[in-house]
């Protein structure tokens, strides 16, 4: 049985595995497990799996939501809270992609809170927050406080992220991430205003990972810089330097 599960997701993990054996395969397992699941992570996981198959590579929506529906239904099995943030997420485009903006939205939102109150950080809880941050502003023209406090803890996560594993946050996420930093955070006229734009947002701390740490703040200077050089080019060159230069002077 763990066997199975395993090789199941090793396969799922893999871009080149046909869609139509991946699933039928994922649904025997499911025949055979469902009654008597194992109770770990990897129950979540390939529940997950099954949904983002399905609506990934199998471009079904509605077999896509019944997979989504059942890792959150079975969280007292699987107890895997990154599995259930997967799965909101999931649902959320889900949404988003059949013009329901705002029930993607909430998707989203709740996913990325589920996500920070398990401190379950991790990249899927960062693009559910960033979707939520995105469809807010689209929706209004401006974020309100519990937008702005969703775009701080994102930060926060981010910034912790980002010292443990540099590269662990890349493409596509880490451009929607700078984008937000730029719109949201980054000082017009004047770089070095930024610790102090940081530090009037709450919350002020993650997890213990606090916003005036000088690890946190050489995090945010790295990030910044590498957001203005990828979004702010039009305002001249190598906007990003003056922060690499702020994030030298930071003493660890």
């Amino acid at each position: 049985m763990a066997d199975d599960l395993d090789a199941f997701l090793a396969a799922h993990a893999q871009p080149r595995a046909l869609p139509a054996s991946l699933y039928a395969g994922g649904e025997a397992l499911w025949q055979r497990l469902h009654r008597d699941p194992p109770r770990d992570a990897r129950w979540g996981r390939f529940l997950v799996a099954m949904g983002e198959t399905a609506s990934e590579r199998m471009h079904d929506d509605a077999a896509a939501a019944m997979w989504f529906r059942r890792c959150l239904d079975a969280e007292d099995v699987h107890r895997d809270a990154e599995a259930c943030v997967a799965a909101g997420h999931g649902q959320a485009v889900l949404w988003e992609r059949s013009g329901e903006a705002g029930r993607a939205e909430q998707a989203y939102r709740a996913a990325a809170e589920e996500g920070f109150r398990c401190a379950a950080a991790g990249t899927v809880v960062l693009r559910a927050a960033c979707a939520a941050i995105r469809l807010e502003f689209a929706r209004s023209e401006s974020l309100s406080n519990p937008g702005f406090a969703l775009a701080k803890r994102t930060w926060l996560a981010w910034t912790r992220l980002h010292v443990g594993s540099p590269g662990a946050v890349e493409g596509d996420l880490a451009d929607q991430l700078g984008l937000q930093l730029c719109s949201f955070l980054l000082p017009e006229d004047d770089p070095t205003l930024l610790a102090a734009a940081w530090r009037q947002l709450a919350p002020h701390e993650l997890d213990g990972w606090r916003d005036a740490s000088p690890a946190c703040l050489r995090s945010l200077y790295e990030l910044a810089a590498a957001a203005a050089d990828r979004h702010l080019r039009d305002e001249g060159e190598a906007p990003g330097q003056p922060y690499r230069l702020l994030a030298a002077a930071v003493r660890p």
